[in-house]
């Protein structure tokens, strides 16, 4: 059998890809949005160069929907139109009113929906086994959707540091980081995202939601296959 084999900078290349896509929806989806990060996503038009929309009509609809919303909302410099995408972030995902979208998994895979059960738990154990713990991990669960989204982050990062300096060590490393991130995915992200996506589409009062809504299953989507066919070949 023949192992298919890729050059090191086509690797590294995937890898800052992932970083890039993963990096915006962990911030768009831990917390409510920055005015800080909002500036530089909004003046570098960074997205525009959102990763593996070619491969994904999903993906493009979503940041049509983005573009069209921040044509007609400048969420930089008009208070009003920032404060009503901080408002859509607070509705859908913190309150106080009953969430629309709730942003833990375990909501969506427990026949109860109780947080810190069983599925918390497990993803806490994710975490751990690479040295990351959640702060505040007694208030805020451990299967929220952005906290998930920084998990695959963290272990990309790793990834591309394993790439950028191969060695038979690294590739032995890279692919226990690769088979890891699709399990988790596989596991967790991909059983309840799509419901999340849902909800966030129906209930979203702007744009820029519903459009992170569909890029966000359609991107989980994409990255399984991208995993999967990384942890088949090597790097040379």
């Amino acid at each position: 059998m023949t192992t298919t084999a890729i050059p090191a900078i086509e690797a590294v290349n995937i890898f800052y890809a992932r970083q890039y896509a993963y990096d915006i929806l962990r911030r768009f989806f831990v917390e409510e949005p920055s005015k800080e990060y909002l500036q530089q996503f909004v003046q570098k038009n960074m997205i525009d160069f959102f990763p593996f929309k070619e491969d994904s009509a999903g993906i493009q609809d979503g940041i049509q929907d983005i573009k069209t919303y921040l044509s007609t909302h400048d969420v930089v410099h008009v208070e009003q139109h920032y404060q009503d995408l901080h408002w859509d972030y607070t509705k859908l995902f913190i309150g106080p009113y009953e969430l629309p979208a709730p942003p833990w998994e375990s909501y969506y895979v427990r026949k109860d929906s109780l947080l810190f059960q069983e599925t918390t738990i497990n993803v806490r154990n994710y975490y751990q086994t690479y040295g990351i713990f959640v702060r505040d991990f007694n208030f805020e669960a451990d299967d929220h959707i952005g906290l998930e989204l920084d998990f695959l982050y963290h272990l990309n990062e790793q990834c591309l540091e394993i790439a950028n300096t191969p060695d038979q060590r690294g590739q032995n490393e890279l692919k226990r980081l690769l088979a890891d991130q699709n399990k988790f995915l596989q596991d967790h992200l991909l059983q309840f995202v799509s419901e999340l996506a849902n909800r966030i589409a129906t209930n979203a009062d702007t744009g820029f939601y519903k459009g992170l809504a569909k890029i966000l299953q359609a991107y989980l989507q994409i990255d399984s296959e991208v995993l999967q066919e990384l942890a088949s070949i090597e790097i040379l």
